[in-house]
């Protein structure tokens, strides 16, 4: 993070409370890039500058990445830079404006007037406003934690947060990341074709083409505050489940390996493949695959940067397929 090792000035955070008179908005949910919501700026309500860029492997039909162990999650709040002494200043100011001649503006200039007297909104010093966004859910695992921060906005001078601040970190840019990472659904390529399989005969399995790796970058880089985190899902490895019993084996587990940038199965030479053992007799076995992906991050906005710090495994399911399974008459003649 910018400025490590550098002190904070002791004495010199101030924490701002909503005022109780006035009604405003809570803490805004972060939008990762979104522009403030509402007519009326409000100091208190601040937009996350968290931005997300995804590559687009994921391609169509793409679904946000299922942790196989557990969910990765983020926490519910958090501080980042908000605004420099001139732009809180300006913000105030609008702010006042819009509850002239209401009941909470006597409240809201007494409030500003404090701020001016007490070092001028600190303009001039090295540092800024920090505001806690409260990102309630911003992205699609769920959200287990609880908010400890106290809303408002704090004076943080140049160097590192005081103590007791949840500040925004490459870490929990890598579960926001990690939670909007939308990974393929690709249909299995059958051999003999799902309409043609044939009791006693394999069933061999591939996909039309490689599948490539997947990679989402969350970062904030506002007012001199630089971090990001990217995340990075390889394929490695895929089930396939026969839908019955009545297949020997019912399921194989197959590698990836690497082809031109991607990551291709064929079972073709495998000693694993599933073989049906009964007709389906007029119906259907239900065949369908999972995926597995190794999924990591780097502190950085490349996502093949290392070293790389594991995170939950993912896992997609790939199309399933109605499979047809008959039986070859054999006629024997002397």
């Amino acid at each position: 993070m910018p400025a490590e090792g550098l002190t904070r000035r002791a004495g010199s955070a101030v924490v701002l409370a909503v005022l109780a008179a006035v009604s405003l908005p809570a803490p805004a949910r972060a939008d990762f890039g979104g522009e403030p919501t509402g007519s009326t700026p409000n100091p208190w309500s601040i937009e996350s500058h968290v931005t997300l860029t995804m590559n687009q492997n994921g391609g169509e039909g793409s679904k946000h990445l299922v942790s196989s162990a557990g969910s990765w999650d983020p926490p519910e709040c958090w501080y980042e830079p908000a605004y420099t002494p001139e732009g809180f200043d300006s913000a105030f100011q609008t702010l006042l404006q819009s509850l002239s001649g209401t009941t909470g503006g006597a409240d809201a200039q007494k409030q500003y007037d404090e701020l001016k007297a007490d070092h001028d909104f600190h303009k001039g010093e090295q540092g800024a406003w920090w505001g806690m966004v409260k990102t309630e859910a911003a992205w699609d695992l769920p959200v287990t934690t609880t908010c400890t921060q106290s809303p408002g906005l704090r004076w943080v001078p140049a160097g590192n947060p005081p103590a007791g601040l949840l500040t925004v970190t490459p870490q929990m840019l890598s579960k926001i990341a990690y939670g909007a990472t939308k990974l393929p659904s690709p249909e299995v390529a059958l051999s003999p074709t799902a309409d043609r399989q044939t009791v006693n005969l394999p069933t061999y399995v591939s996909f039309s083409r490689p599948l490539q790796p997947v990679s989402v970058t969350a970062a904030l880089d506002y007012m001199g505050f630089s971090i990001a985190a990217s995340t990075r899902a390889v394929p490695v490895s895929l089930e396939v489940d026969a839908g019955t019993d009545d297949a020997s084996p019912r399921t194989c587990t197959y590698p990836f390996t690497a082809s031109g940038g991607g990551y291709v199965v064929d079972s073709s030479s495998s000693s694993c493949n599933v073989t049906y053992m009964r007709s389906s007799r007029g119906s259907t076995y239900p065949l369908t695959g999972r995926v597995k992906w190794k999924v990591s991050w780097t502190a950085s906005k490349n996502p093949n940067a290392t070293p790389a710090n594991p995170l939950p495994d993912g896992v997609t399911d790939t199309a399933p397929q109605n499979v047809v399974v008959k039986e070859i008459q054999t006629v024997v003649t002397h």
